[in-house]
């Protein structure tokens, strides 16, 4: 392979490599996966949120129910208090005693009923939840072992086309391979041209007859007089 053919097949396999990088960057794949990762983590949450509340109406609904055995025993000891009491003014001191201690538990029982309702509910939304994250969980396992094997494709392309990069840029001399890279460098990637008749491939700026001699003179591997990338002539034979 001569120097020219050798400069050519260096920038077709930067610019390879630069494409299968931008496709590995932008792989839908990759996209959807942080997309539906992003989704779980908030799923998490709320799976944990809806515990945590589950959690707390489990505690309220202790208490409550605690308080209510308590306030019950207080009755029950008001009431055998209330038989042995002989005095009228201490068993109506007692009889309000237990009127208030009804009122008591009624709203224990009022408040009761609420929280074991809403406890019943938040059973519920969680058991849907867990249901759902658990489902999420095993198609979100498949798509990123699908995700890995679509990035498993492009890497190895890239490997591969980086092995083979870096053997042509060691064909080259020192000075030529600085060259290239300081031309591809200034344009974008795109640092060589081919020169077509008089036109080169990429800036098509028409060389006029002088510039044409010029470039001829250079042999195979010139410089472009407009764009000033690396201009490569095939019909001329390097020395």
């Amino acid at each position: 392979m001569t120097t020219a053919e050798t400069l050519l097949e260096l920038q077709r396999l930067d610019l390879a490599l630069e494409r299968d990088e931008a496709s590995l960057r932008e792989l839908p794949e990759l996209k959807e996966l942080a997309r539906k990762r992003a989704a779980y983590q908030k799923l998490k949450a709320e799976a944990a949120h809806l515990m945590g509340t589950r959690k707390d109406l489990e505690t309220e609904v202790a208490d409550l129910t605690h308080e209510q055995a308590e306030t019950e025993h207080e009755v029950t000891l008001t009431q055998e208090d209330a038989q042995r009491l002989k005095d009228y003014r201490e068993v109506q001191a007692l009889e309000i005693e237990l009127s208030d201690l009804a009122k008591k538990l009624d709203k224990i029982a009022f408040n009761l009923k609420e929280k074991e309702s809403a406890l019943a509910d938040a059973l519920e939304r969680e058991e849907k939840v867990n249901a759902y994250l658990a489902k999420f969980e095993q198609a979100l396992l498949n798509d990123a072992q699908a995700t890995r094997a679509a990035v498993t494709a492009v890497q190895e392309r890239i490997d591969a086309t980086r092995r083979d990069r870096n053997r042509t840029a060691a064909s080259l001399d020192a000075t030529m391979l600085d060259s290239y890279e300081a031309s591809r460098k200034s344009h974008k990637g795109i640092g060589v041209e081919e020169l077509r008749k008089n036109v080169p491939s990429v800036c098509r700026m028409a060389l006029t007859e002088a510039s044409m001699e010029d470039v001829t003179r250079a042999g195979s591997i010139a410089t472009c007089p407009y764009c000033g990338r690396i201009l490569i002539q095939r019909e001329v034979t390097e020395a």
